[in-house]
Formats: structure tokens, sequence, C-alpha cells
């Protein structure tokens, strides 16, 4: 048996809520940072999306939210989905809100080109690459996420990123009924996939709106305690 691995991006949000998953079941695992450009580090693998979850026997999970499931399934103290079918629709319903929340976060982060390079400055701390190949990653990066930026704009009909952001951030709230958590008094897997996108803003200019809510702010408290994954804006 080997140590758990999850290949990633820095800064995606479907690779940060795998990491708040596994933060929050507490497992110990190698983070392996993707190239971006070429993927040499998915050669074993025939899916070339991140995140990629390998676990301690081998076995391979693709994207998030089953690599969450998994994680329920291979180790045991709390769980992070719900058992009962009351609680599980009610966490379904927030998951399946989730993905508006995490469609809103390229046009946000990528809105311009001084905002991706900001996005990318991650790579410059990489030591797995190149002086070479970490201004290739950061430059060409940010600007093929512009442009994907973009087109999920339009796509969607956002006018205002960051309006639309922050509209969000009041919606989870609501949705949380004054509860701590969307779990109640622990968190869930929809509290672990909305952390886990938010994070993915951790540090970059958009984090300010986190901030500027502050109901939302002091839910990512809460959930900063359960995952010593700590926001920064």
């Amino acid at each position: 048996m080997t140590q758990p691995r999850l290949y990633q991006y820095e800064v995606c949000p479907f690779c940060w809520k795998a990491r708040t998953a596994l933060a929050l079941k507490g497992v110990s695992y190698e983070k392996i940072e993707v190239h971006p450009l070429n993927k040499k580090e998915l050669a074993f693998s025939t899916y070339k999306k991140v995140p990629v979850y390998v676990d301690s026997n081998g076995t391979q999970v693709n994207d998030s939210t089953p690599i969450m499931r998994h994680l329920d399934a291979e180790f045991g103290g709390p769980r992070l989905f719900e058992t009962e079918a009351a609680a599980q629709e009610r966490e379904a319903k927030l998951l399946e809100w989730s993905e508006t929340y995490v469609r809103a976060i390229p046009p946000l982060i990528y809105n311009s080109f001084p905002n991706a390079l900001k996005a990318f400055d991650y790579i410059t701390k990489s030591s797995q690459f190149s002086w070479a190949q970490r201004k290739l990653i950061k430059f060409s990066g940010a600007g093929v996420m512009v442009m994907v930026a973009k087109k999920s704009r339009e796509r969607q009909g956002i006018q205002d990123p960051d309006a639309h952001f922050t509209s969000l951030l009041s919606e989870w709230v609501h949705k949380l009924n004054g509860r701590d958590f969307a779990g109640g008094d622990r968190p869930n897997g929809a509290d672990a996939a909305v952390y886990g996108i938010t994070m993915s803003v951790s540090g970059l200019p958009a984090a300010r709106w986190v901030r500027a809510n502050p109901q939302f702010s002091a839910w990512v408290s809460r959930m900063e305690s359960k995952t010593s994954q700590i926001f920064t804006a």
C-alpha cells in the first residue's frame, strides 16, 4: 500500500473540493501539481482532467464529487455525505446549487489579463517546473483562461462577475438558514464542495468579496476550524 495521491491544479475549484474533503476526513496524501499544458504527470491515465485521485490500493477516481464519495467508502470517521433520506435530499439540492457557484469562478478571477496572471502566480513558486516552464505556464495559461472566462461569462449571461459572485455568497447564507453548517452542527458534502470552491479564490483580488459578507465569512471561519485550510483575502 502506498500513500494516496491527488493530481491537481492549485487554483482549480474542483481540486479544492477534493482537498477540502481530504482535510475533513483527516487523510494524509501526496499532492502532485499537474503541468497545465502538457499534463505529463497524468501520462498513466486516459483521463486528462483534474482532479485525479489514486488511493492507497492504486484505485483511480476521477472528478471531484466521485472522489469525495470514494473517501467516505475508503476511510472511517465522520461521514462527509448524509445517510438519512431527508438530509440526503437537501444535501443533493445544495450540491446541485454548488455547480452554479463553481461556474461563477472563471469569469470572476480571469476577468482581465493582470488578474489572470495573479491567479497563475502560484506556478512561480513550484519547484517541480523549470524557470522557463514556469514563465510559459504563467503567461500562456493566463491568456487562455481569459478567453475561456469570456466565453463562460457570455454563455451564462453574466453582466457583472463581481455582482454575480456576491449574490451567490448571499444565497449560500440564506440556504444555511441560521445553521452553523449545511450539515447542521458538522460539515457535510455540500459544505465541503462550497468551501472548496471558495478556497480557489483565496489570496486573489476576488477574495475581498468573501470577507465583505460577514455571515459568509463567519461560515468560512467555521470551516477553517474544521479543515485547517485558511482562507486569505
